[in-house]
């Protein structure tokens, strides 16, 4: 298996700790295939089957199942095992945290160290990260308040820094952001050997 190593799961902390131990024991008897090999044979973006089996949270069942279809396992065998973890995960009862900070940020970007809390946009980050990974300049752009920098921040930077080819693993990442003297600003960062 090529990459850095997953992390351990305890497959008795829940059921999405059991799902994704379970998508990474049918991984390994497929001889673990890369993820970017399964992301070429599927469609899904490689970041988004990496993290069907991280644990952290139970990914979407078209998430599963691609994930399963790169291994030649069943589909209908997960797709029922999927709806049961689900059922499982639901069926868990909350822990209320009242110091607890709310995922939504309101219209405060997102910033790299909020990656956890940042949903909802895992098909695009991988299209922007497959974009970014194979082209010299990439933009994104959009109206104001859509989401360009906490996509920036808090879904392409983390995915840069967790991708595990070091061939694709940027060195540095530097985030600018132009102001009326913009040009100026790069060349002085230049200069100074950022």
């Amino acid at each position: 298996m090529a990459g850095r190593p997953e992390s351990p799961l305890d497959p008795s902390a829940g059921p999405v700790a059991r799902s994704a131990a379970e998508l990474r024991k049918l991984r390994a008897e497929a001889d673990s295939p890369t993820y970017r090999l399964m992301a070429r044979r599927t469609g899904q973006g490689a970041s988004t089957l990496s993290q069907a089996a991280a644990g952290e949270r139970l990914p979407t069942l078209p998430v599963v199942l691609a994930y399963v279809r790169a291994c030649d396992g069943d589909q209908a065998e997960w797709a029922a095992r999927w709806r049961e973890a689900a059922a499982d995960a639901a069926a868990e009862p909350r822990t209320e945290d009242e110091d607890a900070e709310p995922p939504y940020r309101g219209l405060a970007r997102f910033e790299p160290d909020d990656a956890n809390v940042f949903f909802g946009r895992d098909e695009l980050t991988d299209r922007l990260l497959n974009l970014a990974s194979s082209r010299r300049f990439t933009a994104v752009f959009g109206p104001s308040g859509s989401g360009k920098s906490s996509l920036l921040r808090a879904g392409l930077i983390p995915a840069l820094q967790a991708e595990p080819s070091p061939h694709l693993r940027p060195a540095a990442i530097r985030i600018l952001t132009p102001g009326p003297r913009a040009g100026e600003e790069v060349a002085g960062r230049k200069l100074a050997g950022e």
